[in-house]
């Protein structure tokens, strides 16, 4: 967020969109080329064998993807309540209504990479710094669990990608 040159922000929402896609539900292998292009690395994983860790990580092993998760983890010392409600205000504030065709919750982990992906196209400077200091401080937790559990180098490599993106989106903003 250094520059604010519309072709950098599009590139921007687009990487978050990507993640988000890639998290949601099985990838498609359009968005594994996409990620490969992103990440500039080859998957030599199967499609199948992509397919089967998503089920395993996100279905069967039920890896938490989900703010409220890491955070609860995260100040489970500290007597303060997390609400869903709190990420809700975000939207609400940003005059994004959750589609109920997505069978999400509102702090999932793709919905809120898709989030920041439409508050980078709005140009709401001031909500994404806000959104980017409350991603920050629970995506990289995902991202350690994601790598720790994941059996392709696949999910290893977008749980790398990931963590390093939102640092990088972060350095300088929290």
């Amino acid at each position: 967020m250094n520059s604010f040159d519309p072709t950098e922000q599009e590139e921007r929402a687009e990487i978050y969109r990507l993640f988000a896609y890639l998290l949601m539900n099985i990838p498609d292998v359009e968005h594994i080329e996409e990620f490969e292009d992103y990440a500039q690395v080859e998957v030599r994983d199967t499609y199948e064998e992509i397919s089967n860790d998503f089920i395993a990580l996100f279905i069967d092993n039920n890896l938490p993807n989900y703010e409220a998760y890491y955070k609860g983890d995260l100040y489970k010392d500290i007597p303060i309540n997390l609400h869903l409600n709190d990420v809700q205000h975000f939207y609400w504030a940003a005059g994004v209504a959750i589609d109920e065709e997505f069978d999400l919750p509102p702090d999932h982990i793709s919905m809120e990479l898709l989030f920041m992906s439409y508050l980078i196209n709005q140009n709401l400077r001031e909500l994404q710094i806000d959104f980017l200091r409350r991603i920050y401080e629970w995506i990289p937790l995902f991202c350690d669990a994601l790598y720790a559990k994941a059996e392709t180098d696949f999910y290893k490599e977008v749980a790398y990608s990931l963590k390093e993106f939102v640092l990088s989106e972060c350095e300088g903003k929290v």
